[in-house]
């Protein structure tokens, strides 16, 4: 049977989104998705997720995505709950965090490695290569990754073609937000929605799909996290400016 997997999704314990786990299964199964990842920021998914995994028609599959000095790296497919020294301060070490997510029984992912553009597409790809050891796949689709770098998505998919071993390529639509659940997936062929079937079935990916980003929800989740924060006026004015950009990009987006 083919199963649609959104395998990066933030919930309410993420400091930028109030989506809860209801919610999200809730559009989940409205969308016609059968496993979503529930992958918070510098935090494992929480415990009932991993005690009920399966939620009518859609398996929650526990997962983390870590901010680290070489990127965000995704651990999809926890067996048990995983905690990196230094997390709560929102940076780890990479390799930290790939031991951890490998003694835990994950995979790690290195997700939307080309999103950013601070760095140069030569910096970035030198880092990936640096740490392939400790990498088990590369996020190929996120919804979120072309905010900035129209091509970022190709040029992961292309990073993992250079693995010197076949790597796990994966997509997911970052969803901050309700609406954003769903913009990216993959597809795959497995017996049963479990998640040691949709692991293995990953090794012979279907096919995937990935929608545009979704600007108007990055202004929301970035004010969702001013809002928990407790931020300052002068944060909120330089949110708006940054809402008024987001939305300039969505209506050119209309006409592209």
């Amino acid at each position: 049977m083919i199963y649609r997997l959104d395998l990066h999704l933030h919930t309410e314990h993420s400091p930028d989104s109030r989506v809860t786990i209801a919610d999200a299964v809730r559009i989940a199964e409205k969308k016609h998705i059968d496993a979503i990842a529930v992958c918070d920021h510098n935090r494992c998914a929480p415990q009932e997720v991993f005690d009920r995994p399966l939620r009518g028609g859609v398996l929650l599959i526990p997962s983390v995505e870590y901010s680290t000095e070489a990127g965000h790296l995704l651990g999809l497919f926890l067996q048990k709950p995983v905690c990196v020294p230094g997390e709560e301060t929102g940076r780890v070490r990479f390799s930290d965090a790939a031991e951890a997510i490998r003694a835990a029984g994950g995979v790690c992912v290195l997700a939307h490695p080309y999103e950013l553009t601070q760095r140069s597409v030569e910096e970035i790809s030198a880092r990936i290569a640096a740490n392939e050891a400790l990498l088990d796949g590369i996020e190929i689709f996120n919804s979120r990754a072309t905010k900035k770098r129209k091509n970022a998505n190709l040029l992961a998919r292309e990073a993992a073609e250079r693995f010197s071993r076949p790597v796990l390529m994966t997509a997911g639509s970052d969803a901050h937000t309700l609406r954003e659940i769903g913009g990216a997936y993959v597809e795959v062929e497995a017996a049963e929605l479990t998640a040691e079937a949709l692991r293995a079935a990953l090794q012979a990916p279907a096919s995937y799909g990935c929608g545009k980003c979704r600007h108007t929800a990055l202004a929301q989740s970035r004010l969702t996290h001013l809002q928990k924060n407790h931020a300052g006026l002068k944060s909120y004015l330089n949110w708006c400016a940054y809402a008024g950009l987001c939305l300039l990009r969505a209506v050119k987006g209309v006409f592209q």
